[in-house]
C-alpha cells in the first residue's frame, strides 16, 4: 500500500484488519452476556423483547445523528470520515475500544433511567443494531457491486452509494426513515 495513502489521519483511526473487523466478535459475545445478565435479573421475555427494540431503534435514530452531525461536523471524527468517502474499501473507522467506551457511557446513562437489568438488554439492542449497521456497511464497501444482496440491503446499497457521491443527504445505513424524518432523503439516481 502507498504510505502516503492515508497521510493526515489520525493513526487512531487507520484500522488493522483485525481492529477493523474485532467488533463482529467482541459485539456478539457482549450482546450474550447485557442478555444473560438480564435473564438473571428476572425480567419477563416480553420486558426483554420490548427493551431491546426500543435499543434498536435508539440505535438507528444514533446512527442517523453520529453519521450527520458528527462524522459530517466539524471536529477530530470529520477527516478520518471524510477519507472514508475517498477511500470507502480501506479500512479506516473508530477501534473496538471507542464503540465499547460509547456503550458503556450508553449503559450508565440507561442504568440511571431504567436501573440496571433493562439498561442491560436496551444496550443489547443498541448493540443488535450497531452489528446491523456494521453487516451492511461493511457488505457495501467491501463486497462489490456483483455481490448477491437482499432487496432491503440492495436498496440501502443505493441510498447509501447516493450519499457517498454528495454527503449532503441519505444519512441513513440500516434504515432511511431518519432520512425522511429529518428531510435529508434524496432518491438514489
Amino acid at each position: 500500500m502507498d504510505e502516503n495513502r492515508h497521510a493526515g489521519l489520525d493513526p487512531a483511526f487507520d484500522l488493522s484488519p483485525f481492529q477493523y473487523f474485532l467488533d463482529f466478535l467482541l459485539v456478539p459475545w457482549a450482546i450474550c452476556t447485557l442478555i444473560a445478565f438480564a435473564v438473571l435479573g428476572r425480567i419477563s421475555l416480553s420486558a426483554i423483547a420490548g427493551w431491546v427494540g426500543a435499543g434498536v431503534a435508539a440505535w438507528t435514530l444514533a446512527e442517523y445523528w453520529i453519521h450527520r452531525a458528527i462524522f459530517h461536523g466539524n471536529n477530530r471524527f470529520a477527516p478520518m470520515h471524510d477519507m472514508h468517502h475517498r477511500l470507502p474499501r480501506d479500512m479506516i473507522g473508530i477501534s473496538s475500544l471507542g464503540t465499547f467506551s460509547a456503550f458503556a457511557a450508553v449503559w450508565l446513562l440507561a442504568c440511571a433511567v431504567a436501573g440496571e437489568d433493562r439498561a442491560a438488554v436496551f444496550v443489547a439492542g443498541v448493540m443488535i443494531g450497531y452489528l446491523a449497521y456494521c453487516a451492511i456497511h461493511v457488505r457495501f464497501h467491501h463486497h462489490g457491486p456483483k455481490a448477491k444482496l437482499s432487496r432491503y440491503v440492495a436498496f440501502m446499497n443505493d441510498h447509501h452509494s447516493g450519499h457517498h457521491r454528495g454527503g449532503k443527504g441519505n444519512f441513513g445505513v440500516t434504515t432511511p426513515i431518519w432520512d425522511f424524518v429529518f428531510g435529508t432523503y434524496r432518491r438514489a439516481s
